[in-house]
């Protein structure tokens, strides 16, 4: 049997409709802003599915990788199966603001996003006078620094990063709580991660041509840095520094920083984070096919040459 409806029945079964809708979408959330991620999806957005799964539990591998492969899907699934969402190993905007809104409600925000959440945080760093630009909803450089001023006044992990503990204390207002405190043995596995996932995106791309103990060496050179007063205090840090204007590190300025790293980029990041020193206490490298860097010849010392860069302390 067929049924009719009249232009006023279309209109109020449209109404009707938009306003399920309406209640299903978690508030100040747009399921828009997440793609859907399934398997041989690659990049950030992948990496932080990982990340939000690994720090609940249910994505159980040593490293978060960026490529949405088997082990990924499964710890969707388990994840998908745990909420009481439709099972299918696709990690849907459903999915996705479920697991995002498991986690306080926030998003992790970082250089290069774009959104709503994004104006929601610049507009309060602005309130709180960190943030001098206009309300843009791009988190870039001048974002990034507001966030590692705010983060540095109010005791949390400098990273230039808003993770969920940064956005909860900035929309909470005050210090860091003590019972967030009583958390930082937990936050310090998650920092760990983070560090080793920024040293191998550097390092892969750096040296991804390089022999492995070329590999160690970079990171090497970014962990003295770190340890250095010279430098930032941070991998992240290291990484993303400019001076006069311009990032220290080509990869920052055309991209591959954000290209997904290889496994031996890895595990060399693994050597460098635990102490290999392969270059001793180098804290410059330049390849010579690519750059002159004859600043650094001028004024540092010769250390070694390994692969096509060139290393200097």
């Amino acid at each position: 049997m067929r049924y009719i409806l009249s232009r006023a029945g279309i209109y109020r079964l449209v109404v009707v409709t938009a306003i399920f809708m309406f209640i299903l979408l978690p508030v100040g959330r747009a399921w828009a802003a997440y793609p859907v991620l399934s398997l041989g999806s690659r990049g950030d957005a992948v990496a932080q599915l990982q990340q939000a799964l690994k720090n609940q539990g249910y994505y159980t591998y040593w490293q978060v990788t960026g490529y949405y492969g088997p082990i990924t899907r499964d710890a969707v699934m388990k994840f998908q199966k745990a909420k009481g969402l439709t099972v299918d190993g696709i990690a849907g905007p459903v999915t996705q603001s479920v697991l995002y809104g498991s986690q306080n409600g926030y998003r992790i925000l970082k250089f290069g996003m774009r959104g709503d959440d994004v104006s929601r945080l610049q507009s309060a760093l602005k309130q709180q006078g960190y943030f001098y630009a206009n309300v843009t909803g791009y988190y870039g450089k001048i974002t990034e620094n507001a966030v590692i001023a705010f983060q540095k006044a109010k005791g949390l992990r400098i990273d230039g990063i808003a993770g969920p503990q940064t956005q909860s204390v900035l929309y909470g207002g005050g210090q860091v709580t003590s019972q967030q405190s009583t958390s930082r043995g937990a936050a310090s596995s998650q920092k760990e991660s983070d560090d080793l996932f920024w040293l191998a995106r550097i390092i892969h791309a750096e040296a991804a041509g390089e022999p492995y103990i070329g590999k160690v060496a970079v990171g090497s050179v970014i962990m003295n840095r770190v340890n250095s007063p010279g430098f930032p205090n941070t991998i992240y840090g290291v990484i993303f520094q400019y001076y006069n204007g311009i990032p220290q590190f080509s990869p920052v300025q055309d991209g591959t920083i954000y290209n997904t790293p290889s496994d031996e980029s890895y595990r060399a990041a693994h050597e460098a984070y635990s102490g290999s020193k392969p270059v001793g206490d180098a804290l410059y490298f330049f390849n010579p096919a690519k750059a002159s860097g004859s600043w650094i010849v001028k004024n540092r010392i010769y250390v070694a040459t390994i692969g096509n860069h060139a290393f200097y302390r």
